[in-house]
């Protein structure tokens, strides 16, 4: 039997800000900062993505503004701006004056290392939508919000987000994408979604995924003519929410898409912080069945404002490989800052080896609050129990499960049948708060479980009077 492309992969897709690592002293200081910044990904990965747009594109364009442009910009939205003195210019220097393609020399860098190249799209971002003016912004933007194209003020933060139900945006996506595809050459396109998912008035467009089913249909379309052109396959990757609900009230019928051959690859993630401990592959692997790729997404935060560790990936890297993912994909993270690199370094073999600590974590972008995952806080009255999807644990491995609550709950704890378990006193757990180190609230108490077996789903039950506020299963694998 085979193995297929995606079995095992481990796919990134970072911040489009790549470009404020370019030497823009000289032509060549450009492509030699560049080809050094993408050599980086060797050894860790399968497939990367490299983004190029958000609300204007990264590289010059006929359909969207771009962001070297705003660098010249001195008026914008009716007043006076200047990011001569931003990263911007490296943009511009880059592309203008130079004529270096950093995205021509982040393929071929890829390929060399021996990974598969994509183009990320951020298809809705909403950056900075309330600001008068910003480097992120086109003229497109401040006009299709000014002729209410924009989904509206009830939905906050991403009210300034595009309401693809207007065609100016989706069609001129539609020109971004045949201009990348007509000029590079690349394994696969991702559509990123869940910046931002909100692409429509859903609260009001019951029916909106027929325009979204009916608009990734010309996606394809652009897709299949250039793998005439180039001679191979061209995946296409559809970054979404966590379960498929969800994904159909936001404008996303993902069965119907991955039905048509339409989408390659499904990848439900969070959006942004926490990273989601409960993500339902096993929902998505019966939705989709075998023949679609199947990525679970880890984001670069953890519980409260901490960053994701190592440790933590393959906690959740194990989870999702035992529900029946065929990779794991990384969000957001990016090299040359706090967040560790060597948490790439997690597949389906090296999650199970060594230390991994699973925290209990819910949702963050949700369509409707009363469907939203939020195991925790967990308050209890009499019995409660909290089943939790942690991959495999051998009867071997050492395991322990540290529990914060308050009330009268211990030693009332059982896991897979370990009954009545003593709790011991551990250290405190640290959160943040305005990026501020705190010690958690209330009582924290270790309890080991080692001994144990499973291969995917373990079962806490809580007896007493009280709230549980943070749970947390290390898993010291021998």
């Amino acid at each position: 039997m085979s193995t297929k492309w995606y079995d095992n992969a481990v796919m990134i897709n970072r911040d489009p800000n790549w470009y404020n690592y370019i030497d823009d002293s000289s032509a060549e200081a450009c492509r030699e900062s560049m080809e050094k910044y993408f050599s980086l990904y060797e050894g860790k990965l399968t497939d990367v993505c490299l983004g190029v747009l958000e609300q204007t594109t990264l590289i010059p364009s006929k359909s969207f503004m771009w962001r070297g442009e705003k660098y010249l910009q001195k008026t914008e939205n009716g007043h006076d701006v200047d990011y001569s003195e931003t990263t911007l210019k490296k943009l511009y220097r880059c592309f203008a004056e130079y004529n270096v393609d950093a995205v021509q020399i982040f393929i071929n860098q890829v390929k060399k290392l021996g990974l598969r190249p994509w183009i990320a799209l951020r298809m809705n971002d909403a950056h900075f939508g309330d600001a008068e003016t910003s480097f992120v912004h086109s003229d497109m933007f401040y006009e299709e919000n000014a002729a209410g194209h924009s989904i509206g003020a009830k939905y906050g933060y991403f009210g300034h987000c595009f309401d693809f139900k207007y065609p100016r945006y989706r069609n001129a996506i539609l020109g971004y994408i045949g201009e990348i595809l007509d000029k590079y050459d690349f394994f696969g396109l991702e559509l990123d979604f869940m910046r931002e998912i909100r692409c429509f008035d859903y609260l009001e467009n019951k029916d909106c995924h027929r325009i979204m089913t009916g608009y990734i249909r010309e996606i394809k379309k652009l897709v299949s003519a250039a793998e005439k052109r180039v001679g191979h396959d061209i995946k296409i990757s559809l970054r979404t929410c966590r379960c498929p609900v969800d994904a159909k009230d936001f404008g996303f019928d993902v069965k119907t898409l991955c039905g048509e051959g339409l989408i390659d690859v499904v990848i439900p993630t969070p959006r942004w912080s926490p990273t989601d401990s409960g993500i339902p592959i096993r929902q998505w692997r019966e939705l989709l069945g075998e023949d679609v790729a199947i990525m679970g997404g880890i984001e670069t935060n953890n519980y409260a404002g901490t960053t994701n560790l190592p440790k933590h990936s393959k906690a959740y890297a194990a989870a999702f490989y035992a529900q029946g993912a065929d990779g794991i994909y990384y969000n957001n993270h990016e090299y040359y800052t706090e967040r560790n690199i060597e948490a790439w370094n997690v597949n389906r073999d090296t999650c199970l080896t060594g230390l991994r600590e699973f925290v209990v974590l819910g949702q963050d972008c949700y369509a409707y609050n009363d469907r939203r995952y939020k195991p925790l806080p967990l308050e209890i009255t009499g019995t409660a129990e909290l089943p939790l999807e942690v991959g495999k644990i051998k009867s071997e491995d050492k395991v322990t499960v540290v529990v914060n609550f308050e009330g009268e709950i211990f030693p009332v704890i059982s896991v897979c049948g370990k009954a009545n378990l003593a709790g011991s006193e551990t250290e405190t757990v640290i959160f943040k708060k305005n990026g501020v180190e705190e010690p958690a609230s209330y009582v924290t108490l270790s309890y080991d479980v080692s001994g144990i077996t499973t291969d995917s789903a373990l079962n806490i039950t809580f007896k007493g009077q009280g709230t549980v506020h943070y749970v947390n299963v290390i898993i010291d694998a021998k």
